[in-house]
Parts: C-alpha cells; structure tokens; sequence
C-alpha cells in the first residue's frame, strides 16, 4: 500500500522540482521562487533568442525574458488561445470606437455652409442642426463643434454665434462648443437638391400597366382579353 502511495506520488514531486529548478535558474533575469506571483507571468510561447548577435525569429515578434515554469505552460495550453484573444478583442473594440467617435464628431460639427458668408451668424440650416445637437443627440456625444475660418476672428464670431444658439435652446450649462479644423463631407446644398428632384421626378407611376391590345371577347359569360386567347 505504501509503495502505491509513493508511486502516486512521484509525478508531483518530479513536476515541484522541476518548477522549483526553472524559477530558481541563475540564467533567468528577475526569476525567485515567487514564480507563482502575476508580476512573474508574461505571455506564453517560445522564447526569442540572441543567435551571433542577432535575435531570433527575425520575422516575428516572440516574447522576450524568462522562459515559462511547468504551470505557467499548463495554464497556457489549458486556456489556450487567451490572453491573445483578448488583446485582438481589445484591438477591434478600440477601432471601432474610434470610427465612431468620428463619426459622432462628423454629425455634430458646424460647417461653412451653417453659416451666413457675410455676418459669419448661424442661418436657418445652423439653427436647426444645432438644435439637433442639442435635444436628440445622445449626451455622451452632444460635444458641438465648429469648422475653424479662414481668420481668427471668423472663428471667434462663428463660436460666439453658436454659443449663444446653444444656450437658447439647452440652457446655460449646456456643453462645450470648440473649434475644429476640418473640411465638409459631402456636396452643396443646391447640387443635392437637384440629384433629390432628379430622382423624384424619375418615380414610375403607381398603378398598374393596362395592356391595350386585342378586343374583348365574351366567352362563357366571361370577358377575356384577345392577346390572351382561349382555351
């Protein structure tokens, strides 16, 4: 029975060893015996290495440092593919937020054509986008911005406009109004227009076409059209 239990054993004991062996390796940099610590874990997978000077793989990025104690590969082909699957999740989710952000800047922004080319004042086009902005657009993205003039004191009049336009309709604490230097998406006012009666006045008629050919025909007490014969 005790030879059993030594025998059952013995797997252990040879897996602490060798664990304790690799933590405790003078060629490891920072390695202890605290290896089980998360200040000791890295990334999994082979190691890269210096061969005459130059590193190893050249053409693929390796983790460096320590190379991994017996439970930290146990661990690694257990949970495999993580940590990488998070990092490429994190990735994807920061672009995405990216283009979104961008677009929620592109919906808000006050272009040239917001504004009066003379007095630099909000038009009737301005004041509805910015009240827009400010009762529909969801409040985490209700920042206003304003495409910056050609002059200082173009962008200055055009900010003061939309301020006041803004506290109008929002109130005093509504948000910030910045500047931005951009370009407008998009085409003028009067060229979508025009595409937009283009496109209203090619709309095909809403009934259904007649067919005019033949003559009727009473068969059976029944009035059949010529062009689709009979039986």
């Amino acid at each position: 029975m005790l030879r059993k239990s030594m025998l059952a054993l013995l797997p252990m004991a040879l897996f602490s060893c060798s664990s304790l062996a690799m933590a405790t390796d003078p060629q490891c940099c920072d390695c202890t015996s605290e290896f089980f610590y998360p200040s000791h874990d890295t990334l999994p997978g082979v190691r890269m290495e210096c061969h005459s000077g130059k590193i190893w793989p050249p053409y693929e990025a390796r983790p460096t440092g320590c190379p991994e104690p017996i439970v930290h590969r146990f661990h690694t082909a257990h949970y495999w593919p993580d940590p990488y699957r998070w990092n490429d999740r994190s990735a994807v989710r920061a672009h995405m937020e990216s283009a979104r952000s961008s677009g929620w800047m592109t919906a808000t922004t006050l272009y040239e054509q917001h504004f009066d080319p003379n007095t630099n004042e909000l038009n009737e086009s301005g004041r509805m986008h910015i009240r827009w902005i400010m009762l529909h657009v969801p409040a985490n993205r209700r920042a206003t911005w304003v495409q910056a003039g050609e002059t200082a004191q173009v962008s200055q009049a055009r900010l003061a406009s939309v301020q006041v336009a803004a506290n109008r309709v929002f109130g005093n604490d509504c948000p910030a109004v910045m500047l931005r230097v951009c370009e407008p998406y998009g085409a003028s006012a009067q060229e979508v227009d025009l595409v937009r009666r283009a496109y209203l006045s090619s709309w095909p008629v809403p009934r259904l076409p007649i067919k005019a050919s033949g003559t009727a025909q009473n068969l059976g007490g029944k009035s059949l059209d010529a062009g689709e014969g009979g039986p």
